[in-house]
């Protein structure tokens, strides 16, 4: 059997194939060719090539549909996906990205490109994909292993459960759920997340083969924050009720003590888990995988009740924070990226020090789903302004985060908020997130180029992070656009995010706006974002919110001097 790679060309015009042929023959794969998306993905499903290059109007199926089966399959989806395209917009290379697609190419072609690219996915895929027919030699669980933890998801043990039920007739579950893991991963960044979900799991492994030897622990998700422990029943002290009460309070106690010792700068309330148990008695007539979700079902619904109760509590808080005015505001640094110096601050909004709302993104997300957004809002914009009074604004620029829904609310003060700010013309810009559809973008417009005319500057949140931010930024033109979170991440090593970036950089151009890429965390990150020609940077690798607002040579020396180290 040929050693060399395999690589399907999917495309109905022959040309393309033949074309694309001759620029991959350096690599020295063997070609297979499809001229529907139907034979396309029947072809990759039997023969399993390293890459597949799919035209993405194909007769029979799209290539966007033969990309979405073959990664919704747990034995295809780690073939490599080259979306191939006559159009080069932000909304097909969105689709593409999140239907996951590993690159993408547009015609007319760059040869040096193609071979770039698919030699890197050639090279990547090496030892994750299976050439031709034959038998895989790994097993299934080194495709379905959560990354943080290197624990198998669910699916992995299943067949291992369904022949324990068999043989011992009961198994006993316990389902494990890290409380507010959004404000943790919010506050401290993925990279510390992933770090804290480790070593959690390893607590909770210890701890079940500790009491049960021949425990097996999954993953709920790959990437995700909840755990299950399936364990023998038969030769234990478990045969009661009330002693699956005691396993969840133990573990849960025990992973408390265990994650603020390991995690000492933590607050001691940031950390929690849900602790839910089940059992799961044999029965023949029904379908065996059946009878093991219903028991993960009923150990999870035990955690839905208290994360409900938890949920109530939290509400109560909240609204005695929006009552007695119990924020903070914060300014986070914004640096050009061409020579690091401050361009201005994010005004951001925290809840009280020791309250389950001091990550701005938790306090506002709940407020929206508790219905409290327009009260916090209106509470963050009087403090904000309170202590912008009190600085000197020092040709800073101020970007401040408004919900566009808030500019339509009859009691919300929006013009109280632009008489202070033309006062100050030219400091402060509006940065509008788009969570719930601008419903008349004409008039809504007309309103933003009032503010314009009061020195007011807008920008678009979450740019690249679907059609209606795309639909915004046509219809709204605005000064700024801030290159979402989630492309980001990750930036260095994902071409298909860097070509997204690079154009809503070169968009940006078009309508003389600025571009700025938030929640940047690592140095990879910082660097890509550089390369790929963002005006401006923000995210925790530069400089953290601050409470204390410093211009001047006090705030160029501090900070600047700690970014030019980091670079």
């Amino acid at each position: 059997m040929t050693d060399r790679p395999l690589v399907l060309i999917a495309d109905d015009d022959e040309s393309v194939v033949k074309l694309l042929k001759l620029y991959l023959k350096p690599l020295n794969c063997d070609f297979l060719e499809a001229k529907d998306g139907e034979e396309a993905l029947a072809i990759a499903q039997s023969r399993m090539p390293a890459v597949v290059l799919l035209d993405v109007m194909m007769p029979k199926r799209s290539g966007w549909e033969v990309c979405q089966a073959l990664k919704a399959v747990q034995r295809t989806s780690k073939i490599a996906v080259v979306l191939i395209t006559g159009r080069g917009d932000v909304k097909d290379r969105l689709t593409g990205l999140q239907l996951g697609a590993d690159d993408y190419l547009v015609k007319p072609f760059n040869p040096d490109q193609v071979v770039k690219r698919v030699a890197r996915l050639l090279e990547r895929r090496t030892e994750t994909v299976f050439p031709e027919t034959e038998v895989p030699a790994r097993p299934a669980e080194a495709l379905l292993v959560d990354r943080a933890t290197g624990l198998p998801t669910v699916p992995v043990v299943l067949d291992r459960l369904k022949e324990i039920l068999i043989e011992q007739s009961e198994i006993g579950i316990v389902y494990v759920d890290i409380e507010q893991f959004e404000a943790i991963e919010a506050e401290y960044g993925w990279a510390f997340f992933d770090e804290f979900v480790r070593r959690a799991s390893e607590v909770i492994g210890e701890e079940a083969r500790s009491r049960f030897p021949k425990a097996i622990v999954a993953a709920n998700l790959a990437g995700g924050s909840s755990f299950y422990i399936f364990f023998e029943t038969h030769g234990t002290d478990v045969r009661q009720e009330s002693a699956f009460d005691t396993i969840a309070n133990d573990l849960r106690q025990k992973l408390i003590e265990n994650m603020r010792s390991q995690f000492p700068n933590m607050q001691q309330g940031q950390i929690g888990f849900f602790v839910g148990v089940a059992r799961i008695d044999y029965r023949p007539q029904i379908r065996l995988e059946r009878q093991i979700y219903q028991g993960m079902q009923t150990a999870s619904d035990a955690v839905r009740d208290a994360e409900q109760q938890r949920k109530k509590q939290l509400a109560r808080e909240l609204r005695d924070i929006i009552r007695r005015k119990r924020i903070t505001t914060m300014f986070q640094p914004i640096v050009r990226a061409k020579d690091l110096t401050v361009f201005g601050y994010e005004i951001l909004t925290r809840g009280p020090a020791h309250s389950s709302f001091l990550n701005s993104d938790i306090l506002f997300s709940f407020a929206r789903e508790t219905n409290l957004a327009w009260g916090l809002e209106a509470v963050s914009l009087e403090c904000a302004l309170r202590r912008l009074r009190s600085f000197d604004l020092n040709e800073r620029k101020f970007l401040l985060n408004l919900e566009a829904e808030m500019f339509s609310e009859s009691e919300f003060r929006i013009h109280e908020v632009v008489s202070f700010f033309s006062e100050h013309r030219g400091h402060f810009v509006f940065e509008l997130t788009e969570r719930a559809a601008i419903e008349d973008y004409q008039a809504f417009r007309n309103l933003l180029d009032e503010f314009r005319s009061k020195g007011i500057e807008v920008a678009i949140d979450d740019a690249g992070s679907g059609y209606a931010s795309l639909e915004a930024i046509a219809a709204l033109s605005p000064d700024y656009l801030k290159i979402t979170k989630g492309l980001v991440s990750t930036l260095a090593s994902e071409p298909i995010k860097q070509d997204l970036v690079k154009m809503l950089v070169d968009l940006a151009a078009k309508i003389n706006a600025k571009t700025i890429a938030e929640g940047i965390e690592t140095a990879e990150e910082y660097e890509a974002c550089r390369e790929l020609g963002i005006d401006l940077l923000q995210g925790y690798y530069l400089a953290h919110p601050q409470e204390q607002l410093r211009t001047g040579d006090a705030e160029v020396a501090t900070l600047v001097g700690s970014l030019t180290a980091n670079a």
